[in-house]
């Protein structure tokens, strides 16, 4: 299923949560340095192995040997460890029920603390993933929910279905997303293998109320939409976009194509089906510009010498 966080996010997300779990202020200590160590450890290894429970089966048992370590404390430290290893399922694995399982018992283990009031939001989430996994295999194969365009740096593109005949690789983001930046350079890989074969990077964002990580603080835009657009130009140049950039009417957690998070991929047919949804250009194993070529084979178009 679709990560709660893009999988892009789960790092920075669980150190963030393992550090909050030391408080706010002082070194970690006791559980939550234990923790810390092994955060650290896990997140690592997602950025450079498969994520499977075979991979993670050293770092599952630390799990499993801190939880035996504290058994019987009942503090928000501890607590801490049994929702990072719950939300390790949730997150990282892909395992839903065993993630539901966990939380289960985190919330019978350990009442009244802040993770167990967190479980029902968790819950909560996960359900939302599931209910966009869905949509995203409802997706696969069926035309593209259509895109209309308020701004687009190519001249005369209005709606998506300007650009049918050729491969289309969506990509949903935003000036805030980090990861949505970090992302960069490996799309300007894909622009520049692809040049010269019918293939259009799209990224798409839509009004957000201020730009970000253009000036040293956010520029404020609320209620000045043409302000907002009219700095993307300039916001492209800085970034070294190479593809083109659209504002869409539609939000850019459009839910039409099941969007939880962002940075997020979506590859489209030249007959303007979707082809691939929801994947992320961090992760290797989407294999994004195999399956551009696979594409551009299928429909006897012209793709860039292997």
């Amino acid at each position: 299923m679709t990560s709660l966080i893009r999988t892009v996010r789960i790092a920075l997300c669980l150190s963030a949560l393992a550090w909050c779990s030391a408080g706010a202020q002082g070194e970690a200590t006791g559980p939550a340095a234990d923790l810390k160590a092994l955060v650290t450890k896990v997140s690592a290894k997602i950025r450079t192995s498969e994520r499977t429970a075979a991979a993670l089966a050293p770092e599952l048992a630390e799990f499993d040997a801190l939880l035996a370590k504290y058994k019987g404390q009942k503090s928000d430290d501890v607590a801490q460890i049994a929702l990072m290893h719950a939300m390790l399922y949730a997150q990282v694995l892909n395992d839903e029920a065993t993630a539901r399982k966990l939380l289960a018992a985190l919330k019978d283990n350990f009442p009244g603390s802040k993770q167990a009031e967190s479980v029902a939001r968790v819950l909560a989430s996960m359900d939302q993933a599931t209910e966009a996994k869905t949509k995203l295999d409802t997706l696969t194969g069926k035309q593209a929910p259509a895109l209309n365009f308020k701004w687009s740096s190519k001249p005369g593109l209005k709606t998506l279905a300007d650009l049918k005949g050729q491969v289309v690789v969506l990509d949903f983001w935003a000036t805030w997303c980090g990861p949505c930046l970090s992302s960069f350079p490996t799309v300007r890989e894909h622009v520049a293998h692809f040049k010269g074969s019918p293939v259009t990077f799209l990224g798409v964002t839509s009004i957000q109320g201020f730009v970000a990580n253009l000036e040293a603080g956010r520029i404020d835009t609320k209620g000045d939409p043409e302000r907002e657009m009219g700095l993307m130009p300039a916001f492209m140049k800085a970034k070294e976009m190479t593809w083109d950039v659209v504002f869409s009417e539609e939000k850019v957690f459009n839910p039409d194509y099941g969007i939880q998070g962002i940075p997020y991929i979506a590859i489209l047919a030249p007959d303007g089906t979707v082809r691939h949804a929801g994947m992320n250009p961090h992760d290797p194993s989407a294999r994004i510009a195999e399956k551009i070529t696979a594409l551009l084979e299928e429909f006897k178009l012209a793709a860039p010498a292997k």
